[in-house]
Parts: C-alpha cells; sequence; structure tokens
C-alpha cells in the first residue's frame, strides 16, 4: 500500500523540495501511509461521536442551558452568544443536553471548512483528499479542540468565529498582493468576525489587539491606516458589543467587577510556580506535545513563503499578547490554561505546514486517541481522577444524575416543599438540566446568575429541600437563612461498587427572604 498522498503527475516536480527549505507548501512526507491515516482517523470520529452524544453533562453546560431559558442581553460571568444559541437550539430541538450540543457540531463543521480552504492552498502539487484528512485528524487530535468543540460551552463559539476571523483577515492579506489591491469585503468580515467572538468570550477582545498589532508594527499593515474602511471595520466590531455594554450598565458593571477586580488574586495553587508550571504543563498537554512543537515553529520560526505567511504574520501577536497577558496574570492569579485559545488559531488553519514529518503527525493522532480515550472513560463511566486519590467534584458530580434527581424530587413531593436549592451552582445546574426545570434555586455566597434571576423576597416563609455535599455543606447556607434546619436523608452515589460522591438532603424551613449572597 502507498502513502495516502501522491503528486500530480504534471505537478511540479520541485514542489517537495520547495517545501523541506522552507514552510511554503505541505509535503507529501507529512502524510501518513493509509494503513495508519484511515483507523487513526476512524477512532478520532468515533470519539468525537461519544464525546458529543453520550458523555455525562458537566455543571456548566446545565449552567449555560439555564441562560437559554432567561433570555437576556448579556449574563454575569460571560457574553450572550451562548445563552442565544442554547436558547434556539431548545427551540429548534427540545430541551436537554443534546439540543445544546447540538450547536457544537455546527460550528465543528465551519472550523473544517477553513481548515480546508486553507490545506487546498497549501497542497498544490498533492492530489484527492489526502492532505486534508489528515489536516482534519490533526485538528480532531488536539484533546483542547476534542474537548471544547463537543462539549456546550462558549469556548466552540470562540474557536470557530476566531478562526473565521483569521481567514477573513488572511484572505485580505492575500488580496493586498495583488494588482486590484485589498479585497475590503475581508476586512469587513473579519472585524464581524472578531465581534462575534467578543459576543461569545471576553476573551475574542485578543482578536482584535492581535490584528491591531499587526497593522501598527509591520509595513504591510501600516498601509490600511489610509483607508476609512479600516476604522469603520473596528466601530462595527466594538459596535457590536452594545448587548454586552447595556446590559452591564443597568446591572451596575457586574461583569466588569467580576472579571477584572474580583478574580484578580484568586487562587487555589501554593506558590507562584505551581500556578505557571500548571498553566504551561496543561497548555502544552491540551494542544498536544507534537502540536506544541509546531506551534513554536509557527511563532518563533521562519516566515513561511506560500499562503500561510498570511495567517503567520498576525498570528504572532495572536499568540504573544494573550500569553503575555496570562502570565503576567499567573503571577497572583490561578489561569487556566484554555483562557488561552486565542493564542493558537491563527496557526491551526495551516498547522500541518508546521509538522515535518509523517512521524510527527502519527505521534500527534495517538497522543490525542490515548488522552480523548482517557477523558471520555472519565466522562461517559467512570471518573478515573478517584483512582489517583486527586478526586474532583467537578467531574464526580456529573455521575449519577437521574438517581440524585429522583432522590431529590421524592422528597420534595413527599415533604410538600416549595422550593428546592442547593449550595453550590454546579449541582443547581447539573439538578436543572436533568428535571429541565427552572426552578431550582442555588443561595449560596459565590455571586452567580442566580442574583439576577431569584428574588429572595417572593419566597419568604417557604420551605426548601436543600440538596447540599462536602465541597459546599449546607452550614454557610441554612444556619442564616432558615428558621429550621433538619438533615432528611443521605446516600452515596457509586458505580461499579465504588462510591463517587456523597451526598445529603436538608429539610429547611421558613426561609427569611433574605440572601445570603
Amino acid at each position: 500500500m502507498t502513502d495516502f498522498a501522491q503528486p500530480y503527475p504534471d505537478a511540479d516536480e520541485t514542489a517537495d523540495t520547495r517545501a523541506k527549505s522552507a514552510p511554503q507548501w505541505i509535503s507529501a512526507d507529512a502524510i501518513p501511509a493509509r494503513r495508519f491515516l484511515i483507523p487513526a482517523l476512524a477512532a478520532l470520529v468515533f470519539l468525537k461521536i461519544v464525546n458529543v452524544f453520550f458523555a455525562v453533562p458537566l455543571a456548566d453546560e446545565g449552567y449555560y442551558w439555564l441562560w437559554g431559558k432567561f433570555p437576556d442581553w448579556s449574563y454575569y460571568d460571560h457574553p450572550p452568544l451562548g445563552a442565544w444559541m442554547n436558547a434556539a437550539a431548545s427551540f429548534l430541538f427540545g430541551d436537554g443536553l443534546l439540543a445544546i450540543r447540538l450547536g457544537t457540531l455546527a460550528t465543528f463543521a465551519g472550523s473544517l471548512a477553513v481548515l480546508g480552504w486553507w490545506t487546498k492552498r497549501l497542497t498544490p502539487g498533492l492530489r484527492g483528499p489526502d492532505a486534508y484528512l489528515v489536516a482534519a485528524g490533526v485538528w480532531l487530535a488536539s484533546p483542547w479542540l476534542m474537548n471544547f468543540q463537543s462539549i456546550a460551552f462558549h469556548d466552540h463559539l470562540l474557536i470557530f468565529f476566531g478562526i473565521l476571523a483569521a481567514h477573513c483577515f488572511g484572505r485580505l492579506v492575500l488580496t493586498m498582493d495583488e494588482a486590484e489591491g485589498p479585497s475590503w469585503r475581508w476586512l469587513y468580515a473579519g472585524c464581524v468576525s472578531v465581534g462575534m467572538a467578543g459576543l461569545s468570550k471576553y476573551s475574542g477582545v485578543f482578536l482584535g489587539l492581535a490584528f491591531a498589532a499587526w497593522v501598527l508594527a509591520t509595513p504591510k499593515g501600516r498601509v490600511l491606516l489610509k483607508s476609512p474602511h479600516l476604522w469603520i471595520g473596528a466601530a462595527i466590531a466594538v459596535a457590536m458589543q452594545s448587548p454586552v455594554i447595556y446590559w452591564n450598565e443597568v446591572h451596575d458593571w457586574p461583569s466588569f467587577q467580576y472579571n477584572l477586580h474580583d478574580r484578580i488574586g484568586y487562587t487555589h495553587h501554593d506558590s507562584v510556580v505551581e500556578r505557571y508550571y500548571d498553566f504551561a504543563k496543561n497548555f502544552v498537554l491540551l494542544l498536544s506535545p507534537v502540536l506544541f512543537v509546531a506551534l513554536v515553529r509557527f511563532v518563533f520560526g521562519r516566515t513561511a513563503k506560500g499562503p500561510a505567511a498570511a495567517l503567520q504574520g498576525i498570528g504572532r501577536f495572536a499568540f504573544l499578547i494573550p500569553s503575555a497577558v496570562f502570565l503576567a496574570l499567573s503571577f497572583s492569579t490561578s489561569v487556566l490554561y484554555y483562557w488561552n485559545i486565542v493564542a493558537v488559531l491563527f496557526f491551526l488553519p495551516v498547522a500541518l505546514l508546521f509538522m515535518r514529518s509523517a512521524m510527527e503527525v502519527r505521534l500527534h493522532m495517538l497522543w490525542g486517541i490515548a488522552f480523548a480515550s482517557m477523558s471520555l472513560f472519565n466522562s461517559t463511566f467512570f471518573p478515573l481522577t478517584l483512582l489517583t486519590g486527586k478526586s474532583i467534584s467537578d467531574f464526580n458530580i456529573s455521575h449519577g444524575l437521574p438517581e440524585i434527581a429522583a432522590i431529590v424530587e421524592e422528597e420534595e413531593k413527599r415533604l410538600g416543599a416549595e422550593m428546592v436549592v442547593t449550595t453550590d451552582y454546579r449541582t443547581a445546574s447539573l439538578l436543572a438540566l436533568t428535571t429541565k426545570r427552572t426552578d431550582i434555586v442555588h443561595i449560596g455566597e459565590r455571586e452567580d446568575m442566580w442574583d439576577f434571576w431569584f428574588d429572595p423576597a417572593t419566597h419568604k416563609g417557604e420551605n426548601a429541600v436543600v440538596l447540599a455535599y462536602d465541597r459546599f455543606p449546607e452550614t454557610k447556607l441554612i444556619d442564616t437563612v432558615f428558621e429550621k434546619t433538619e438533615v432528611i436523608r443521605e446516600f452515596t452515589v457509586e458505580r461499579y461498587g465504588m462510591p463517587i460522591q456523597h451526598y445529603w438532603l436538608v429539610y429547611a424551613q421558613n426561609y427569611s427572604g433574605e440572601g445570603p449572597q
């Protein structure tokens, strides 16, 4: 069996030579043989299907599902696009986890379309779907993309609109070398994409900053300063954030207070070194070590000579600006690796160009298969972290949800309670998603969207069944806001005879109608 990619008989015979001497065209040497590629790609597609359709819900998926049930101009934690999309998905496909995860398939397909355009331009001497299938496999094999383009977090929207912005700005740069000059439609499309990314997550702002830095710092970019189109496009991207600005102005700027002040200084690490280590380690491992090496070549290596240079110039700023911000922030604050997703979005459509051999591709795809298999076992059958002695409650509470919901509703009915309350927004979100109810309440010290949805005064005097667990015990809640409390039931969710998470139910009577927020 031959390698999957072969030159056309009439193709430029020096294509591979050029590819080896400079990053210009994807070489046939980077395309694994069919006997590896087809089974590996099939495995990744299978894992993708399992991730979307069978993995247990994560707490934030339930939280964002609830956002879709309470449409608004924006929200406390994030901009509104994810909530709007969840509302549309629930309207079109019905309530539940699957409906909101279907949206991830749409953004994933859009990302692959962009990937296909760039791969085709970088393979003038290769025939058939060879290189595209490899590029798609490289994409799927990144644990970061496999995960965040499968679960209904806002990140799948940020990834898609960030990739789309990269595509549009790249097309703009390519047209600047043509006789007709810049094609302004690509500038406007890129600015709209940046606006959509900003409506997805606040880190979308780094896309605009990266493009602005490229415009100011490069001779080619500075040419655009003379055109009114640049300023009109920028104004459009900013104007698109008006729903966020309006909602925050009405509510006294809570999102900005939370993201720019309250979160700064929060840490769950013991030292600065641990914070930097965790951020760097997770960034590398979840992107994949092999793909990280290719990313380093993209950012710090030689400038590509072909179409990829259009992405590389802006992409270097897209990597350096947010990475510098988050590394600086890590000095005092625990920073999650995926906050820095913008750093790789200009790189991803041309990632295969910066992988130098089929061996690198094979190692990367094997890494992705192994990592996704472990992750999906964790989210479908059993949380493997329990076996390491470092149990993570965020994973544990996603298991056994039908059992938990049945017990809570049984006690609610038996006692005639007017409210179902939890001590953690995570369990409230998961319980709401499982039962398809919007009246599940989180009352606690952490500020969240329940501070905007829940009116304590209207529930004064009511009794509640309260679901609590060890991470958020009930004493912080019920001792101060209910007149009388009593533990009425304890239970443990198990899998294969092993305990996963212990819960208890409290019957809390005569709510005071205040706080404790």
